[in-house]
């Protein structure tokens, strides 16, 4: 594992500069963005909920799924702690969205501040999203969720009992293992009351509305995410290892602007909600912005498929 962190903020954008953006931390923008994720989230489980039993089941449970799936956005907002400016809100949200989006929150935390600090450092970063020598067979894999789930499963059965897997281990400090198997006790006991629940009032709105939901909506935020850095450099260089993709507004809406990516790898600290404008002031220094999602995916099945892509290339520390 390379012992390399993740640069390349400084060459952009000095302190001083970056303090005007960083400093803007809003409750009220997050309440905003938050109300308005789950107005929508509601209605689209009203339309499943009116749909049983019919036809329109399925693209309403589509819908619901996709919307769903976008919680991931706000799920990684709090985990740096930039959605709202009041810390306690912060983490409340951050705990009811993990138990909905089933993630473990601490662990997700650590995990994710491991993938910022060693962005595309293969060997180091737990979230590279191709394997080396990719081929469409391995994009397909990332995108059908199932290593998601996987993780998700190892990290529910393990972490309760305090057990980390050996490739997340340098990322959790030891300190941290009694909050970690805590945590684990408290979800395992906030999903079996749900379930409890569902079973005693003879109910199946938990499956219709979230379980299904969230199995069928994960591969199109794995869909989304390829676009964040596969087929970018495979160095600690976040001018060049990340990459930002133009967006319709309603996506950036229920993204909270993490299609904003290059910037927000950059500059961590800086709120969602900003975003868009630090992209105006420094876009010019980053990576290609790719033109739209579907541009971003048919270059990368490209490459997978000429095996002309970054997966294949030679590392630097390898050539020569």
């Amino acid at each position: 594992m390379s012992s390399e962190f993740a640069r390349g903020r400084e060459t952009v954008i000095d302190r001083k500069t970056l303090k005007r953006y960083t400093d803007r931390r809003s409750d009220a923008g997050g309440l905003f963005f938050l109300a308005r994720h789950f107005f929508v989230l509601f209605a689209t489980g009203a339309l499943v909920v009116l749909s049983i039993g019919t036809w329109w089941l399925l693209p309403a449970m589509v819908l619901h799924s996709i919307v769903m799936a976008f919680l991931f956005a706000p799920v990684h907002e709090c985990s740096h702690a930039t959605a709202f400016r009041t810390r306690w809100l912060n983490e409340g949200v951050y705990w009811l969205l993990c138990l909905i989006y089933i993630v473990p929150p601490c662990m997700f935390r650590l995990v994710h501040l491991g993938h910022h600090r060693y962005t595309q450092i293969r060997g180091s970063d737990p979230d590279m999203v191709l394997p080396r020598n990719s081929t469409v067979r391995d994009y397909l894999y990332y995108v059908s969720a199932i290593p998601f789930w996987i993780r998700g499963a190892q990290w529910f059965l393990a972490l309760p009992f305090g057990k980390v897997a050996d490739k997340h281990r340098r990322f959790v400090p030891e300190s941290t293992v009694p909050k970690i198997r805590r945590e684990g006790w408290i979800v395992w006991g906030v999903y079996g009351s749900v379930a409890a629940a569902a079973v005693v009032a003879g109910s199946w709105m938990p499956l219709w509305l979230w379980i299904l939901p969230r199995l069928l909506g994960e591969p199109f935020m794995r869909w989304l995410r390829i676009a964040e850095h596969a087929e970018c450099e495979e160095s600690a260089d976040l001018t060049v290892n990340t990459r930002t993709t133009r967006a319709p507004g309603w996506l950036h809406a229920l993204f909270w602007n993490m299609s904003y990516h290059a910037e927000h790898h950059l500059c961590p600290a800086v709120p969602f909600h900003v975003l868009p404008e630090l992209h105006e002031k420094i876009a010019h220094a980053l990576f290609p912005v790719g033109s739209g999602y579907m541009a971003v995916h048919a270059e990368v099945l490209r490459n997978l498929r000429t095996r002309s892509g970054v997966t294949w290339a030679m590392p630097r520390a390898e050539a020569g």
